[in-house]
Parts: C-alpha cells; structure tokens; sequence
C-alpha cells in the first residue's frame, strides 16, 4: 500500500468534513482583518498571512498583545483562513493576531514547513510593531499538528544548535508564552489513522515520519529534533498551557506531552474535559467552534493565562 497517498486522502476527507461543517459555526464580533499578506513576496499562496484585530483599534494608535497562531491540519491540508472565526474571536478580545501559510507535506518537508513560519515571523519581526504589534507580549499557539509546531517553533527560538539543523535564524523578539489544543506530541508515534497494532497504523506513521524527512531521510540534519521528548528536555519552555479533552482521538498526546513537561521538570497550566462533560468535546473543539460554552471557556482560560505571563 502507498501509505504516504493514503494520508493524503485521510486528510482530504477531514477537510471535505470541516467544510461541510463550516455553516454550522457562528461569525463573531467586533473584529477586522486584513489577509493574504505576502510575507515572502512571491505570491505562493502558501507564503501568505492574515492579521487580526480588534474592530476598533487603528495602527498608529497604540499596540496589542500579539498572539501567533499556527495552524493544524495533520501538516497535509489547511491554511490560515480554515481558522477565520477562530481567530477572529481572539482579536475581539483585545489582541493583535497574526496567523501564517505554510508549505505542507505534500510540497515540502519538515525543514521547509518551519522555514516558512520563521519567514513568516521574521515579517512580523519588521513590520508588526507599526502594524499595532506589542512584540514584547508574545503567544504562540496552535492547535493539533499546529500544537506539535508551535512547541518545535518555539524550542528553535530558544536553541542555535536547533536552529541550525533547520536552517533558520532567530526572530527579533522572544516568545513569552505557548499554548497548545488537542497537541500531538511525539512525531514518532502518529498512529493517526489506525493503531499502533495494525499494519495501516505501523505503515501511515512511518509514511509521516518519512515525508518530514523529505530526500534526505535519516541523513537530515533535523532527524532526532523533531518530537517534543527529543526538543523539549534541551531547551526548556516558557509558561505552556494546554487544551484538551478526553474525547479526542489523540487525547494520548496530550498525555505525552504532560509527561515529557513533567520529567523535564517544567510546569504547566491544563484545561482539560472529561466525556461526561461533553460528548462534542472532540479534537480541536474550542478552534472549530469557538463559540460553545465549553469552547469559551477554554479559551479564556488560555488568555487569562496570557495575560497573566504578560502582567508578571
């Protein structure tokens, strides 16, 4: 079986299945934005990104808080725009919020996936304080696969040996908090699409770690720095905050995370639900429907949690 070809179709119907959920969420408030910024200039529409903010702040007249979202997609679908609402609600509460493009999977490998974030934060780095960006409060957050690069992203920032096997070089401003929903953790066990005993799930985890490596394979100089319990334990975190629920399908990640934060003696803050608190409390619900109860109040949680970071 071609299992790479196979994860392409899996998340090709996840996608079809988010789509055809999009008209079940509700548009928030009190926000505006401006998108498909070029941040590499070439016009791929996977060098692109959009910026948020409250609907009554005007560049010029102050700075916000800055949030980077990176968003999930399993590294194979998805782009900013997937998380309009989403993005959207976070701006209405008082922060400047950039999200980026960046090259999946299928076009590129790990390497190159983190490539274009740093491009895209390096943009951010020049243009974002005239922009209305306080680049001394920074988030860093994503959701899924986008939890799995926002942990790397900001692993990278903190280590120039890191930065070095991915070819990048560091942003102009530091991170000053993570947060991650529904995270998947460890790139060595994405037994996404079935389990760890079968065949499909031994063949599609090795397809994924394949593709990250791109041509270069074992040989790569990113091999071995790509799960959070071979990054983590090097460069520590800032203040991390998690999100999840007991009803997600990778609900073990979140697990993997936790005890990799807990042997690496870091602390965390964790908003987590059980099944019988909810039976949609599924994968990435509080960023597919931002606005349910329970979606809200995991994401007031994670800005309290900012502003907390922020004001100490």
């Amino acid at each position: 079986m071609d299992y790479r070809q196979y994860l392409i179709d899996y998340w090709d119907t996840i996608d079809k299945a988010n789509a055809a959920d999009y008209p079940n969420g509700v548009d928030p408030k009190g926000y505006r934005c401006e998108k498909h910024i070029a941040y590499l200039g070439d016009y791929d529409p996977a060098h692109m990104l959009n910026l948020y903010y409250p609907e009554s702040f005007a560049a010029g007249e102050g700075s916000l808080p800055s949030i980077i979202y990176i968003h999930g997609g399993g590294w194979m679908y998805g782009s900013a725009d997937i998380s309009d609402r989403y993005l959207g609600y976070l701006a209405s509460r008082g922060f400047a919020v950039m999200a980026m493009n960046y090259r999946l999977l299928q076009q590129g490998n790990l390497q190159e996936m983190i490539s274009d974030i740093f491009a895209a934060m390096h943009w951010l780095g020049k243009h974002g304080p005239i922009r209305g960006f306080d680049l001394s409060k920074v988030l860093v957050c994503g959701d899924s696969a986008g939890g799995h690069l926002s942990i790397l992203t900001t692993c990278l920032t903190r280590s120039e040996d890191l930065r070095s096997f991915y070819g990048v070089t560091a942003p102009s401003f530091e991170i000053s908090a993570v947060s991650v929903s529904s995270p998947v953790a460890e790139t060595g066990r994405l037994y996404i699409a079935a389990s760890e005993d079968t065949e499909l799930g031994r063949g599609t985890a090795k397809a994924y770690v394949d593709m990250m490596l791109g041509e270069k394979g074992e040989n790569a100089t990113w091999n071995g720095h790509m799960a959070a319990s071979e990054i983590i334990p090097e460069t520590g975190l800032p203040p991390i905050h998690i999100i999840g629920s007991e009803s997600d399908v990778l609900t073990a990640h979140t697990g993997y995370l936790r005890e990799v934060l807990e042997k690496s003696g870091i602390s965390y803050e964790l908003f987590y639900r059980s099944k019988e608190e909810g039976i949609h409390l599924l994968h990435v619900f509080n960023i597919s429907h931002w606005e349910w109860h329970e979606s809200i109040e995991a994401n007031e949680s994670m800005l309290e949690f900012f502003g907390r970071v922020i004001s100490g």
